[in-house]
């Protein structure tokens, strides 16, 4: 299963319009999605077992090929905690993101990851930052009114946490 799969449910119903699944692998958390993922010689070695799927665009999503503030909704899964510093990335896909859009973005919980790693998961050597629950809040509360910033299941097997948000005013730096 993805883990874009695991949310699926909860996300599709705030992807109404349009908007950007970044990382998607092909398997675009809604089916109207513009997709965006790592060239294709990048995407090849990051994704050795997962077949090539239809992308949109191919390139850095600290680098979207969009005007300001033209989407309705952002949505990324398991592709933040790559960058050693959240900021620039999330000022990048707040930018283009309307004002009364949602962010919707999926990062596991450093921890709970590591376990299910000790329990027989494939790793993921490219994690450069450390996510936790209530991480993502602290950096865009006052920014976006937030309905959602926890794990996606119950389980205390879950790690990926979901964070969705509705802007409500341009970028404020924390």
């Amino acid at each position: 299963m993805s883990e874009t799969a695991k949310h699926r449910k909860i996300a599709a119903p705030y992807c109404e319009g349009s908007g950007i699944d970044i990382g998607s692998g092909g398997n675009p958390v809604v089916p109207w999605a513009i997709q965006l993922d790592l060239p294709l010689h990048a995407y090849m070695t990051y994704n050795a077992t997962r077949p090539d799927g239809h992308i949109h665009f191919r390139g850095d999503c600290r680098h979207l090929p969009f005007l300001d503030g033209v989407l309705d909704w952002v949505h990324s899964s398991h592709v933040l905690e790559d960058f050693p510093d959240w900021k620039p990335v999330l000022q990048e896909w707040d930018r283009v993101l309307k004002v009364g859009g949602f962010l919707l973005v999926a990062v596991p919980d450093h921890a709970r990851f590591r376990a299910a790693v000790a329990r027989g998961q494939g790793d993921n050597l490219g994690h450069k930052h450390v996510g936790s629950v209530g991480e993502l809040r602290a950096h865009l509360s006052a920014t976006y009114h937030v309905f959602m910033d926890d794990f996606v299941s119950d389980s205390p097997d879950e790690y990926s946490i979901l964070f969705i948000g509705r802007k409500h005013s341009l970028w404020v730096s924390p």
